[in-house]
């Protein structure tokens, strides 16, 4: 017998009812939680964007100390430049008075003498309005280069002021256009961009030549102006670094036991050498010599040996030229003196181990340079000892790193932003904003608060860091590059905040 399913009957509202309560419940709760997700993540992208903003500006501000001591440095080495000229000028120039000298002794042949003595005559007249000029000339070029590197110097110092202000627009202006109703943070944009300039200070010093005198050997100061007058000397041209060469090589006869050659011999090159000022202040100044002589090599055999003797024999041009400071004027300035000044201070870098700062560009003006052609650098000494073509300030204030650490990472900031529930549209700010729009007390299930303390909170971290490209800006030498204020090459990233820093963040959050 087949039974029959029998039809229910009844009301199924009050079933309708419950499952829609229970839909509704989960909706206003969805609702929330979906707003306060969406804001967490635009809150966290905001705080991103603010910290790696606000680092950049640092970043920037350090480039600008890189690209400004690189300034620097190449205006010292074109004064540099210009003093080698006019020593050089002064050399050719007697070279050519030497000649017109010896060309009066052709009269003894009429011939001869008469027309080699006019062609020497306007030869002699053409070098001196030639060093005459080039003496003008750079004297003028070299006190506007000098006037350019305090303006760049100055420019730089300047700048550190409008950094910190550009920091504090930048921190304020970047969590507002992101989000205006973001606050910036329990602590305000002003004492995390304030921070942020002290964590700057302990990294980057503006080393001031006033506040160094040459009795602290041991300042970090002091040791900055002599590495970075180093760089000076390592950035010079060929030019300036060294002008010595064999004008004519060694040439002669050869006879059994016994041998004569000849050699002219070109010495010089530009110094940016130290001295000591009469107020007992460093100063930088530059000096150049450049010296053309006669050498004789003669070897023969005796009945007591071999033997052999070189040395120079005819000076045939000398001059000199230089930028001194006016305040600078002492011992050192004087050649005889600085030759032996060079002398011992080659020989205190080489007994130090520290003779590879300027391993090959160190003695060509002293006594490996100019100075080997003896008799013509004393005459140089003589005529062109007073041949001061301007006065300079030497090296001026310049940023640098504060340490010696080996390192490519330099200052960071941690930001926390801060936004209030009531900016939000929660289903609480709903029900205050709408008076419309009333939920029965049934479906306000948060209504102790949906957010801890009505806040929501973003936390971020970024710092500055050095990173020299390989593959477009790769060094000769192949060395790995660390930080440094001589090359712009300072980034910003985003790093992960410490244990600590999250602490802190969670402390005030609860």
């Amino acid at each position: 017998m087949v039974s029959q399913i029998q039809p229910q009957k009844g009301y199924t509202i009050v079933l309708f009812l419950a499952f829609i309560v229970a839909v509704l419940l989960a909706g206003f709760s969805l609702y929330d939680n979906g707003i306060v997700a969406a804001e967490r993540i635009r809150m966290q992208n905001t705080a991103d964007a603010t910290a790696y903003s606000t680092m950049n500006v640092l970043s920037r501000d350090m480039n600008f100390i890189a690209y400004t001591n690189r300034s620097m440095v190449a205006n010292q080495v074109a004064i540099g430049q210009m003093v080698g000229l006019s020593s050089w000028a002064h050399m050719a120039d007697q070279v050519v008075q030497n000649i017109d000298t010896l060309a009066k002794l052709s009269y003894a042949f009429p011939p001869v003498g008469l027309p080699l003595n006019q062609i020497t005559r306007v030869m002699s007249k053409v070098s001196k309005v030639a060093r005459n000029f080039m003496d003008k000339g750079a004297g003028v070029v070299i006190k506007a280069t000098d006037v350019l590197i305090g303006i760049i110097s100055r420019g730089q110092s300047a700048f550190q002021g409008v950094t910190a202000e550009m920091a504090k627009a930048t921190y304020t202006g970047v969590s507002e256009a992101n989000d205006k109703d973001i606050k910036a943070g329990f602590a305000g944009s002003s004492l995390a961009v304030d921070t942020l300039a002290k964590s700057w200070a302990q990294e980057v010093d503006i080393n001031i030549n006033a506040n160094t005198s040459r009795g602290s050997s041991n300042n970090r100061r002091l040791k900055r102006f002599k590495e970075f007058a180093g760089i000076v000397r390592d950035s010079r041209d060929p030019f300036s670094s060294n002008r010595s060469r064999f004008w004519l090589n060694w040439v002669g006869v050869s006879i059994i036991g016994y041998e004569a050659k000849v050699s002219i011999q070109k010495k010089g090159g530009s110094d940016f050498m130290e001295v000591k000022s009469r107020s007992k202040k460093l100063q930088w100044q530059w000096t150049a010599m450049d010296t053309v002589s006669l050498w004789q090599h003669l070897e023969w055999w005796a009945w007591n040996g071999h033997h052999k003797w070189t040395g120079e024999i005819l000076p045939m041009g000398w001059g000199a030229g230089h930028a001194l400071n006016k305040n600078s004027l002492s011992q050192y300035s004087k050649y005889f003196n600085y030759a032996n000044y060079k002398k011992q201070k080659q020989k205190s870098f080489y007994d130090k181990g520290q003779q590879t700062l300027f391993q090959n560009k160190w003695l060509h003006w002293g006594h490996e340079g100019s100075w080997k052609n003896n008799i013509s650098s004393t005459i140089a000494a003589k005529d062109d000892g007073n041949n001061n073509l301007t006065s300079i300030n030497g090296l001026r204030a310049f940023g640098d790193l504060k340490k010696n650490d080996k390192k490519d990472t330099g200052p960071s900031m941690v930001v926390m932003l801060t936004k209030p529930a009531n900016t939000m549209r929660l289903q609480k700010t709903i029900d205050k904003e709408n008076s419309q729009y009333n939920r029965n007390k049934l479906m306000t299930i948060e209504e102790k608060g949906s957010i801890a303390k009505d806040t929501i909170y973003g936390l971020s971290k970024a710092e500055t860091y050095f990173s020299r490209p390989r593959n477009l800006w790769k060094r000769k030498d192949g060395y790995r590059e660390y930080g440094n204020l001589y090359n712009p090459f300072w980034q910003t990233r985003l790093i992960d905040s410490n244990f600590l820093e999250r602490s802190l963040a969670s402390a005030i959050q609860y």
